[in-house]
């Protein structure tokens, strides 16, 4: 099992006693966040992993300078003056922790004040250099002085990278905010700040690289739960939340496998597309009620897809576009080998509906193929066509319209083809190699060829 570890700073500073409300939870009257912290996560009840000889390896981590120890930590300080200048009884986090009888071991980390960069690099290692792969962390935030609450939020994203760790719990406790009457303070949760950066990455990721990991890995966290509202948990259940961005997610992935499979048929009709449509509807009225900041990534994801639209019909002209589109979003995500071919049997798919031939029958594509690399016909392509389908494909390719079509396409359906023979065979054959130049004509060819879509598509 993940160690759980909990990790906070000590101030210098003359805490006041109050107690920490969360919710339900109301704290122990202490001097201490680090206590009622540690309360609210019932450390006691919780913090018992075990490593395979059976120690406890679940960790409480205080990090110290010398005037935090010698002011707010060690077990021999029984009184200090108070802001009024008077002596006051005054015990030691050291000791108060010690009382808790904690069922995990309280480790302490000296680190220097932190004046200047080298002091805070040190402050970052001493840290990180204290975790383990896999750890859960628990952060209290509370006495981080200066840029700390910054290097928390940095140092979590960089541990998660480097040691797989996942970050459970960020909090703060607002003294300041007390109720004066019944002396009670806001233990506020911060995660969500955290889980946004995680949001925003995995957006990023998948909009700029096509990757989808991302997103898959916070959808099975259930990474949803630190966004929701109060107003939000007493109207719904996290079912309700979690469901429609399941739904979106896996919507998400499937349009990413069409386009790395190659799915042709369901690029152009577009299904995938209007699920995708359909199930941003629903998180977004979702995130309305529940979610604050999660709407404007959402959208971001789906004004990347806007180039493309459900046709609910395999004739609808939109689906052809749809097949351009393709190509382009797959050379722009460098899948070049997608993009070319995609791109190389769209063509020959717009030529068969123009020719009036069975686009999904392979005699009928080739004969297709070979009219429109060549510019004419021969007797033994035609009878690759049906009898009952020959003569109007004839009719069509002797008009001005599929004329001309050839006359625009042929500037780019042989380089097409050719060199996607040339990816496709890893170049093994005597044609030659799939260079970089290439790849960048290839997008120029696409984005010329989107110009010319309005042939009649």
């Amino acid at each position: 099992m993940a160690r759980k570890v909990f990790i906070s700073v000590l101030g210098t500073g003359f805490y006041e006693p109050c107690s920490y409300k969360k919710g339900s939870f109301t704290s122990s009257e202490t001097r201490f966040i680090q206590q009622a912290t540690l309360e609210y996560l019932k450390v006691n009840n919780n913090w018992t992993t075990k490593n395979s000889e059976g120690e406890v390896v679940d960790r409480i981590i205080i990090l110290l300078t010398n005037g935090a120890k010698n002011t707010n930590w060690d077990k021999g300080i029984t009184e200090r003056l108070n802001r009024k200048g008077q002596k006051e009884t005054y015990i030691g986090l050291e000791q108060e922790l010690q009382n808790m009888n904690l069922p995990c071991p309280v480790e302490t980390i000296t680190i220097p004040d932190g004046k200047d960069e080298d002091e805070m690099w040190t402050i970052f290692n001493a840290v990180y250099e204290n975790l383990r792969h896999d750890d859960e962390l628990y952060f209290d935030l509370t006495h981080s002085y200066r840029y700390l609450p910054m290097l928390v939020l940095v140092l979590g994203n960089y541990a998660k990278f480097l040691k797989g760790v996942k970050v459970k719990h960020i909090s703060y406790g607002n003294y300041e905010a007390r109720d004066i009457n019944t002396n009670t303070a806001p233990l506020m949760d911060i995660l969500p700040l955290s889980m946004l950066q995680d949001w925003t990455f995995a957006a990023a990721d998948l909009i700029q690289n096509g990757n989808i990991q991302r997103l898959q890995e916070l959808k099975e966290q259930n990474a949803l739960t630190p966004f929701l509202r109060e107003k939000g948990k007493k109207n719904m259940s996290r079912r309700m939340v979690d469901e429609p961005l399941t739904n979106y997610i896996d919507a998400l992935n499937e349009f990413l496998r069409d386009m790395k499979l190659c799915r042709g048929r369901n690029i152009l009709e577009g299904n995938t597309i209007n699920h995708i449509g359909d199930t941003h509807e629903q998180v977004t009225n979702i995130c309305d009620n529940v979610i604050a900041p999660l709407p404007p990534i959402i959208d971001k994801i789906q004004a990347s897809l806007n180039r493309f639209e459900n046709t609910d019909e395999w004739d609808h002209p939109q689906s052809l576009i749809n097949g351009y589109e393709a190509a382009r979003w797959c050379y722009e995500h460098q899948l070049y080998q997608q993009a070319i071919t995609i791109l190389d049997e769209n063509i020959t798919t717009h030529f068969c509906k123009y020719l009036g031939t069975n686009e999904f029958n392979y005699d009928h594509r080739s004969a297709s193929n070979a009219f429109l690399r060549h510019g004419e016909y021969k007797e033994e392509d035609w009878e690759k066509i049906p009898a009952d389908v020959r003569e109007k494909a004839r009719l069509a390719f002797l008009s001005q319209k599929v004329r001309g079509m050839i006359s625009q396409m042929k500037i780019y359906a042989n380089w097409i083809h050719n060199k996607r023979n040339s990816y496709n065979h890893a170049s093994m054959t005597n044609s030659k190699t799939f260079t970089n130049e290439d790849a960048e004509e290839l997008g120029n060819k696409i984005q010329q060829i989107i110009k010319q879509v309005k042939w009649g598509a």
